[in-house]
């Protein structure tokens, strides 16, 4: 359970009012301008769809090879895929889904490690289930690369 936790503690931070921002597998890049710390909300939401689409698809895997190296360095790719996995598996057949909020946020280096962060919140409707929000988190890397750090499921 605590690598479980472990995997995406990350996003819990973001979760809590902090956010996040990236390049998820292939077809999902933003646009910004790093030096302002501009960041387009459409771009985020988008990129942010593309990743649920790949967890939809089983891609966690491939989703953790293009992350941000905050989130490599934070957890390891079994933990990562199988707290993803453990998180999204349960809800099936997604119905419904519709973008939520995209927020941003500077991390400090104390309660999230330092750099400006994107994430995007979705309402997400399983079949014949609860509704769950999903958050995906972005991460500006050293590089001026957007890039996803993570992924988590809540009521």
């Amino acid at each position: 359970m605590k690598k479980v936790l472990s995997a995406i503690g990350l996003i819990f931070l973001l979760n809590a009012g902090i956010a996040a921002a990236q390049q998820p597998p292939a077809s999902a890049r933003t646009t910004a301008n790093p030096a302002a710390g501009t960041i387009e909300p459409n771009a985020i939401r988008d990129a942010a769809m593309r990743v649920v689409i790949a967890i939809d698809a089983g891609q966690a895997a491939k989703l953790w090879d293009e992350a941000s190296t905050v989130t490599k360095k934070s957890v390891a790719r079994d933990a990562f895929v199988a707290g993803i996995n453990k998180g999204r598996q349960p809800l099936g057949k997604i119905a419904t889904r519709n973008w939520l909020s995209v927020r941003r946020q500077f991390g400090d280096g104390q309660a999230l490690p330092s750099g400006l962060y994107a994430s995007a919140e979705f309402l997400a409707e399983p079949a014949g289930k609860a509704p769950v929000r999903e958050l995906v988190s972005f991460r500006l890397d050293e590089d001026g690369t957007w890039r996803f750090a993570g992924y988590a499921v809540q009521p």
